[in-house]
């Protein structure tokens, strides 16, 4: 999430990255798990509650608050990003 906003986007947030509301939950569609950071015990229960992984239990999903991008390049998909007017 840090990265996108310092790339000029805006990503929605409601908890300001303490993976307390889930907004941030993006869908990572190829996704070897060999090249994905693990994700914390948090990461996971709130990820737990997210409607999208309900109704997408194949896909992987995960917190942009709580990512650590790995060694690769990763293509994410959230609705609701946004690039910043001072960044077009």
């Amino acid at each position: 999430m840090k990265a996108v906003t310092r790339s000029g986007y805006r990503w929605p947030s409601v908890c300001g990255g303490l993976a307390e509301c889930g907004i941030c939950v993006m869908e990572i569609p190829e996704a070897p798990p060999r090249l994905l950071t693990p994700g914390s015990d948090l990461e996971a229960e709130r990820l737990q509650t997210v409607p999208e992984r309900r109704v997408h239990p194949e896909a992987v999903f995960r917190l942009a608050c709580q990512f650590q991008p790995g060694p690769a390049h990763v293509v994410v998909r959230k609705r609701g990003v946004r690039q910043l007017e001072a960044f077009a």
